[in-house]
């Protein structure tokens, strides 16, 4: 009897919000749904909303704009409001600029966070399943559901991950992370367009004259 119930309890590792335990089966094909929906995507925009969570005090960070993807692995990030940033991947280098301090930081791609694992299946780089350990699996609702999981390579940038994606399509609703000191950042997309033609400028970067130039290697 001890070794049924230790057996059940094992089981129930994947909770339904109802509290009835999801099969580690279901869990998976919601994974692969996801990683399908991004798969058969060439492209896509949509405006994003981010919230940081400090752990330490409660101030929030919340910021707008808007996002570009293109595979394989170009990304453009533009933050409108509360002040201008701007990312741009062009599949070998990621750029930041900071117009306010008229600063370009470099990144090599392999190195930086939007290339790696919190993107990475989005943009054609990366793979849920192979990347990560399912955690945890939720219905929200009939529309949507959600899964937690854990990077299989622990890093700094990236303690755990949770999506919110659609329960039919596998779109992308929402992608929560926290890193290793338990700060957690939020991103919302809405509008989300795929598979529309995107001209390659969007993803290259030329820093203005007169810019700081920071390389990290």
């Amino acid at each position: 009897m001890v070794h049924l119930m230790v057996s059940a309890l094992v089981l129930c590792l994947f909770v339904l919000n109802t509290n009835v335990c999801a099969s580690i089966e279901e869990a998976t094909k919601a994974a692969e749904k996801i990683q399908a929906f991004y798969e058969a995507t060439r492209t896509f925009t949509a405006d994003f909303e981010q919230e940081v969570y400090w752990r330490r005090g409660e101030k929030v960070r919340v910021s707008r704009g808007k996002v570009w993807f293109k595979k394989p692995g170009r990304m453009r990030w533009e933050y409108l409001w509360p002040e201008p940033l701007l990312v741009v991947c062009d599949g070998r280098e990621v750029f930041v600029y900071n117009k306010n301090d008229n600063q370009v930081m470099v990144f090599p791609s392999g190195k930086a966070l939007s290339s790696r694992e919190i993107l990475g299946f989005m943009s054609g780089k990366g793979d849920l399943l192979r990347d990560f350990i399912i955690e945890r699996f939720e219905r929200l609702g009939e529309e949507k559901i959600a899964l937690t999981l854990k990077p299989r390579n622990p890093n700094a940038q990236v303690e755990r991950l949770r999506l919110v994606a659609d329960a039919k399509s596998g779109a992308i609703a929402e992608i929560w992370f926290w890193d290793y000191l338990n700060n957690l950042t939020k991103i919302r997309f809405k509008r989300l367009k795929r598979n529309q033609k995107l001209s390659e400028n969007l993803f290259r970067f030329a820093p203005p004259n007169g810019a700081e130039i920071i390389r990290e290697r």
